[in-house]
């Protein structure tokens, strides 16, 4: 699957053979822009100049993993949004800030409302600076390259913060893989870590290549994963980095405006936020 890809310039040659740049798109919490729907190529790829999206379906543990693999030009494609402004308190379903901010592709964040510690920082803004030591974190630098803290201290993330310029933080877990080595559970971490239930997760392979992994559950055709199962299927996919997010009936995967898995709840759950990935083109 991934010798099928390629790596683009981010050079984009127009019809009339003139030549544009994929500019970078602002650090802030604006929209993205517009994907144009000639670059849907079925219901499981999206292609343009800036952006690869195809996403596969693996039947594995008795259970469905949906995987998005993504390349982007920039790394400003890969974006968060959130359900309200900062500082307010309401949600809303996945899809209706993928649909708010052009998003190709999206999964649900790491909840970030529904917890109180943990620091989160979105589109390079702190939202909340309670940093603790009991949530793994995953933070993006400004390349787009990730960086996972497993067992996390302070001087470590310190250090991080210092040496790299962080556009997205995220508190939740546990790192799955580090350093392109599976990384093994601990059964107290949270999250019902021995539970087979809906997951969610995102891993790095490459530069500006990612992958996006929601594996359904608590349905007869999908029983669900354990941690441990997941990450197994991120460390299978190549990662150099991978971190488990919100889930159970807050797993989703949108692609092109709607919900491409198959919820646990029968709908979508009202959520914080998201991660997601637009196009670098205008209009």
């Amino acid at each position: 699957m991934r010798k099928g890809f390629w790596l683009w310039l981010a050079v984009v040659v127009t019809a009339v053979g003139s030549v544009a740049y994929a500019a970078a798109l602002p650090m802030d919490f604006s929209p993205a822009p517009a994907a144009a729907e000639q670059n849907y190529l079925s219901d499981h790829e999206y292609r343009d100049d800036t952006l690869h999206v195809l996403i596969e379906e693996q039947t594995m543990d008795d259970s469905v993993y949906h995987i998005a693999h993504v390349e982007i030009t920039d790394p400003s494609q890969l974006r968060t949004a959130l359900s309200c402004d900062p500082g307010q308190n309401s949600k809303a379903p996945a899809s209706t800030m993928a649909n708010a901010n052009n998003a190709v592709i999206a999964i649900n964040g790491d909840s970030y409302l529904y917890r109180t510690s943990g620091y989160i920082m979105r589109q390079g803004q702190v939202l909340r600076k309670s940093f603790s030591t009991k949530l793994d974190l995953l933070l993006v630098d400004d390349a787009g390259d990730f960086h996972a803290l497993r067992k996390p201290t302070r001087a470590g993330f310190t250090d991080l913060l210092k040496n790299f310029q962080i556009t997205q933080c995220l508190a939740f877990g546990p790192v799955l893989v580090m350093d392109g080595e599976l990384q093994p559970i601990r059964v107290n971490y949270g999250f019902s870590a021995q539970d087979r239930s809906p997951r969610t997760a995102i891993g790095q392979v490459g530069l500006l290549s990612y992958v996006l992994v929601v594996a359904d559950g608590r349905q007869s055709q999908s029983r669900g994963v354990t941690h441990q199962q997941m990450g197994k299927m991120m460390a299978s996919l190549g990662c150099t980095a991978a971190f488990n997010l919100d889930g159970g009936g807050s797993s989703t995967m949108i692609f092109h405006g709607k919900v491409y898995n198959s919820v646990s709840e029968g709908a979508e759950r009202n959520i914080s936020d998201i991660i997601y990935f637009a196009s670098g083109l205008g209009g």
